[in-house]
């Protein structure tokens, strides 16, 4: 399994990439108008951002080189950063459009919150990270390598801190095989996962997910990861029931990969940005960062959860991750999805 994974696409490593530009795509002045005409189409239509689809947001030519980065996404690399949208140009609500309304090109939005946000903002809000109802991108805090609640993950940068806040990327199916060759004793836990504590009902009468879910999944051969270790271990504090040894050395093993040098990918994202990731494939995390004292110039990131249309093989057992339902269910199907 560990060679097979090893020709995967998706199995890259920092080093390979970090003088490879062919993972930024820089928009041209042509891409650019037709950003701004689908803009102007979809403010004139008046709709709220819940009701638009891909069809108010017309995209003539670019959305073929949008289809490729999807393509890109789903069963290549994994990620691409679009680069170049001239910020100076639109106000934050505009970019927030633009950014959606690529979106809806590349999947079906989710929400991301109780709330129902279907475009996030991440930006510290003075909140202390580690409390069980503050989530990590309300801080300015360091965020460990993790997955989000999504398929396709974006994150567009409107600002960027005075210091720090750098993004970092890891391929999970590299991680993968490189447990699979050097220590395959730590698969089976890895395979048969963990409880999750659940957030929104963490103090309530089910605060710990009933079933384990995997961080790794293999299907026809597709290898598919999801890990969020600080709810893992705050789900095993919450049932009172330590891990196993051979459990904590796994995870320990998928941190110590994913920080090495020989694995991650380190990027700054500038303003305008648009970074895109395949959240079965790929690992994010953020350095802690320093802000500008001037509330307008503080750092500043858009976030899209977004699910795809073509379902991905998934082994028995692991989730899809499709957003935040008020049911707090785990296997969510397509039909299922918020309307947009």
């Amino acid at each position: 399994m560990a060679e097979a994974t090893a020709r995967d696409r998706s199995a890259w490593r920092g080093p390979e990439l970090a003088d490879d530009s062919s993972w930024i795509y820089t928009l041209s002045a042509g891409e650019i108008a037709e950003l701004d005409a689908a803009l102007r189409h979809v403010q004139a239509l008046g709709l709220p951002i819940e009701a638009m689809t891909r069809d108010h947001f017309p995209l003539p030519g670019f959305a073929a080189t949008v289809a490729r980065h999807l393509d890109e996404i789903a069963h290549g690399r994994g990620f691409v950063v679009v680069r170049g949208l001239p910020m100076a140009r639109y106000s934050d609500d505009e970019v927030g459009l633009i950014f959606y309304g690529i979106g809806t090109h590349l999947g079906v939005p989710l929400r991301q919150n109780p709330q129902g946000d279907l475009l996030g903002h991440v930006f510290d809000q003075g909140r202390p990270y580690g409390q069980i109802d503050v989530r990590g991108y309300e801080t300015n805090a360091h965020l460990p390598f993790h997955t989000d609640g999504c398929e396709i993950v974006g994150l567009l940068c409107l600002r960027a801190a005075r210091s720090g806040g750098l993004s970092s990327l890891v391929s999970s199916t590299a991680v993968h095989a490189e447990i699979a060759r050097t220590h395959p004793e730590l698969l089976p836990p890895l395979y048969r996962g963990f409880h999750y504590i659940r957030r929104e009902a963490a103090l309530g009468d089910t605060p710990v997910t009933p079933q384990r879910i995997p961080v790794f999944g293999v299907k026809d051969g597709v290898v598919s990861g999801r890990l969020v270790a600080n709810q893992i271990k705050a789900g095993a504090k919450k049932l009172g029931r330590p891990l196993e040894p051979l459990e904590s050395q796994a995870l320990d093993l998928v941190a110590e990969l994913s920080y090495s040098p020989r694995f991650r990918l380190d990027m700054d994202l500038i303003p305008g940005d648009m970074q895109l990731c395949n959240n079965y494939t790929v690992m994010h995390s953020r350095t802690g960062f320093e802000d500008w004292p001037e509330p307008h110039r503080r750092r500043h990131m858009l976030r899209l959860w977004l699910g795809m249309r073509e379902p991905r093989p998934l082994a028995d057992g692991f989730p899809r991750q499709f957003g935040y339902r008020a049911n707090d269910t785990i296997e969510i199907a397509l039909q299922d999805a918020p309307a947009v």
